[in-house]
This record gives C-alpha cells, sequence and structure tokens, in this order.
C-alpha cells in the first residue's frame, strides 16, 4: 500500500490547513456583516407578554408572517401550514404518532375502509412523478373511457402530476363518492415511463369512478403432503372487510376442499384495524367470554378509553387445529391476532419474533378543518396473558415470540417476501408461475408448518 512521507506530508499538509482555515472564515465574516447589515440600526419590538398557547400561537403567526413577507422564493401558504402542523405531532418522538392533511388522511379512510372508488386500471409510478397504465379491470371505467394499457397520466382534474408523489397523486384519482367524474389527462403514444414526451399525444377522459374492493386475503390454496391435505391462505393487512367476508369465505373454500388444518400466513403484515382483527381471532375460539387482547394506558386521562375485548360466543367458523406464521415484519393488529392464538392455545405459532407494535392509535378528525387527521398513540395492547406487545424504549424487544422459532438465514428475508408478494396474483396466476422462477422458492417456515400439521418432527438448522 502507498505511503507518503511523513516529511512532506506534514509540510504540505500544514500549508493547505492554513488556507483552507483562511478561506473558510471569511464566509462566515462576510455573512455576518450583511446580517449586520439587516439588524444593526433597527429597534426590535420587546418580547410580548404572553404566555403558554397564547404565546405558541403568536410565535406561529410572526414566523408565518416574516417568511410570507421576506422570504426570497415562492411559498405556499397550505404547505407553511401542514408543515408546521406535521412538526408539531413528530415532536413526541413517536414515529406513529402524526398529523395527516387532507390527501394523507382521505387516504387512510380509503385503506381503512377496505374498498374505494377508482377507475379500475392497474397503474405504475415514473420516476417524475406521471403515472403509467398496466392494465386495466374489464367493463372499469378507465376501459370504457377508452384509455389503453401504457397510457400515461400527467394531470388530474387540470392539475398536473409531475413532481408530485405518487400517493398524493393515486388519492386524487381515487374518491369515496361513487359514480363521481375524474377527468385525466393521458399521454399516449411516447415514452410509457415519462410525462414529459414531447412525442406524445395529448387526450382528456372523462372516467366514472366505481366501488374497487381492497383485498387483503390472497393465495388460497390446499397444500397436499403426505397424502394429507391442507389449507393455506395468506393475510398482507386488516382492513374492514379482511375477516367478513374475505377470511371467511377462504375457510369455508378450503374446507370444502378438504383441509385437514389450516396455515395462516401473516409474515409481513403491517395490521390495520383493531376491530376486524378481534373478529378474525374471535372466529377461530371456540370459548365464550375469552379475553382476546386488552388495552392499559400509562396516562391517567386516557384509562377510561381502555377496553378488554373478548369473545362474544362459544362459536367458531372451523374445529381444525391452525399454525400461523409470523416474522419481523408482522405489527400491530396481526400481532394482536398471533398473540391471542397463541395464549388461549388456539393455533401454534412458526417464525421470527413479530415487529412489536402494541401501541393504539387513535384517529382523530379536527373539528376546526374535518379534512385533517391525528393519530395520536394513547394506550397499549397487552395479549391474554398480559405479555406486552410493544417493543420498549430501552432495548425491551416485544413483539410474540413464536412457539417454533426459525430465523431467516442470510438474503431468505427477501426471497420469502418476494414469493409472497406475486402470489398475491388474482389473476394470470399459470402463467406467472411459470414465468417467475420465485413462485415455487423454498420456504423453511411453511415447509415446517405442514410438518407440524402432519405430525412429523420438525428439525431447524442455522
Amino acid at each position: 500500500m502507498y505511503q507518503p512521507r511523513a516529511t512532506n506530508r506534514a509540510g504540505v499538509m500544514g500549508r493547505y490547513t492554513y488556507f483552507f482555515a483562511t478561506f473558510a472564515i471569511l464566509p462566515v465574516i462576510v455573512i455576518a456583516g450583511v446580517v449586520a447589515l439587516f439588524t444593526m440600526g433597527k429597534k426590535e419590538p420587546g418580547p410580548t407578554d404572553a404566555a403558554g398557547v397564547e404565546k405558541d400561537m403568536q410565535l406561529y403567526i410572526e414566523i408565518r408572517q416574516k417568511l410570507l413577507d421576506h422570504y426570497d422564493g415562492e411559498l405556499d401558504e397550505t404547505e407553511l401550514r401542514d408543515a408546521a402542523l406535521v412538526g408539531l405531532a413528530q415532536g413526541t418522538g413517536d414515529r406513529f404518532t402524526r398529523v395527516l392533511p387532507p390527501v394523507q388522511a382521505r387516504a387512510q379512510d380509503q385503506d381503512l375502509g377496505g374498498g374505494f372508488y377508482g377507475i379500475g386500471a392497474y397503474i405504475a409510478p415514473n420516476d417524475d412523478g406521471s403515472i403509467a397504465i398496466s392494465g386495466l379491470q374489464p367493463d372499469g371505467g378507465a376501459e370504457k373511457a377508452g384509455i389503453l394499457v401504457d397510457d400515461v397520466i400527467v394531470a388530474v382534474d387540470g392539475i398536473s402530476i409531475i413532481g408530485q408523489t405518487y400517493e398524493s397523486s393515486v388519492a386524487r384519482i381515487k374518491s369515496n363518492e361513487e359514480n363521481s367524474i375524474v377527468k385525466l389527462t393521458i399521454h399516449r403514444g411516447g415514452n410509457k415511463t415519462s410525462g414529459t414526451d414531447p412525442k406524445a399525444m395529448v387526450f382528456n377522459f372523462d372516467v366514472t369512478r366505481s366501488r374497487v374492493v381492497t383485498y387483503s386475503i390472497h393465495d388460497v390454496h390446499i397444500e397436499e403432503r403426505d397424502g394429507h391435505s391442507y389449507g393455506y391462505l395468506q393475510i398482507s393487512d386488516i382492513n374492514a372487510n379482511t375477516y367478513d367476508p374475505q377470511f371467511k369465505d377462504a375457510i369455508s373454500e378450503l374446507a370444502g376442499k378438504g383441509a385437514e388444518g389450516f396455515v395462516i400466513d401473516l409474515r409481513g403484515n403491517g395490521g390495520g384495524r383493531v376491530n376486524a382483527a378481534v373478529d378474525l381471532a374471535d372466529g377461530l375460539i371456540k370459548e365464550a367470554d375469552q379475553t382476546i387482547v386488552f388495552t392499559h394506558s400509562s396516562r391517567e386521562s386516557n384509562r377510561d378509553s381502555d377496553h378488554v375485548y373478548k369473545t362474544k360466543d362459544a362459536l367458531s367458523i372451523t374445529d381444525l387445529p391452525v399454525i400461523v406464521l409470523i416474522d419481523d415484519g408482522t405489527a400491530s393488529a396481526a400481532e394482536i391476532i398471533t398473540g391471542a392464538l397463541k395464549d388461549t392455545g388456539r393455533a401454534f405459532v412458526i417464525g421470527e419474533r413479530s415487529y412489536g407494535k402494541g401501541i393504539v392509535q387513535t384517529i382523530y378528525k379536527l373539528q376546526t378543518d374535518p379534512n385533517y387527521s391525528v393519530n395520536i398513540t394513547t394506550t397499549q395492547y397487552f395479549t391474554p396473558l398480559g405479555r406486552k406487545v410493544q417493543k420498549g424504549k430501552d432495548g425491551e424487544p416485544g413483539g410474540i415470540m413464536p412457539d417454533l422459532e426459525i430465523r431467516y438465514r442470510e438474503g431468505e428475508r427477501d426471497k420469502v417476501r418476494y414469493r409472497l408478494r406475486i402470489r398475491q396474483a388474482r389473476n394470470n396466476r399459470d402463467e406467472i408461475a411459470k414465468s417467475s422462477s420465485w413462485w415455487n422458492q423454498e420456504d423453511r417456515m411453511l415447509d415446517a408448518a405442514l410438518d407440524v400439521l402432519n405430525g412429523k418432527p420438525v428439525t431447524v438448522g442455522p
């Protein structure tokens, strides 16, 4: 390895250090002088006598006005306000407590509702903010309006989406109103990965929105092992329609095909609606008045909201054995299901320790403007046996520990997650299976689950 001579290096570095320090100081002096030119000689107003919230409001108003009066550039007053509100919630240090401006708040309502009204098209984001049409749903609004595959959306209701985030643009395309109209400006015949191709033709389409159902139950099928049949299904998130009808229908379908047990795959499931998670666990536990999950807040003012969720009756949609698969991406409402089924002995849990998000997010619509929402952490979840789900601030792991731990090997997590995603396809499954080497990628956790159901010993390697 090359080593510079110490004597030369020291001399040269000494000179360079001198010049660097000299020139580094000069801009500071100049800037300080410029600031002084604007401040010296001006009599600044004295501090206000206001205190508490009144002072906070005066500070916000004064800073806002200073920015609007003196900032050398274009400012949007709505963006200033929204950034201030978002920053207020960030001051808690809790990344789950956050303010959602109208676009994000509307998207959250749509996602948790399990359905929305859309244009009936499969879309993909482009780097410049435009959106490519990658597929059309038969008889959907986009197809009826005349939109084609490889068209590129460049504006929504006359407002350009170039340079905007994919999430905000999608939220504008969606709606909570059925049969409402959205005007889409389309580029056709140009580069499908760009919304600025000058060769593209420009068209405007009025598209009627219709109901689009979101699916969280995927890959429902029978796994055969040594002459036995076991039902498998994947749950990607927990929405209003996850348990009823999707989960109930899937269990009924698999039972009708001769399933002798079930594997419920919750790996990578980030959670969702608590009530839907409680309903799903209740649907599998055949015992009345059994605790599913309970909450307990450290703040006295929130105690009135603490609640014990219990089973409604002694009925279940199936009495067959259940294996639950989890990993470090299993969180929140998915951990409620896992903890309830594990603690009550209803399911055997295999995989990695879950994420550890056991906090309750209460969503408040702001009275000042109901288009804004604030998600606030108000309490914490505990499993039926009193295990705390939330990971601790001082390094306590939290989460649900599986009955049989199988850790991902190096690089295995990404492969398994990709396999789960491609098997979520609802159409052209045979073609996808033939064209993707990941369709039947090895899955040690699933293999272990099927072995347990089959009564075979499981050997877990490193």
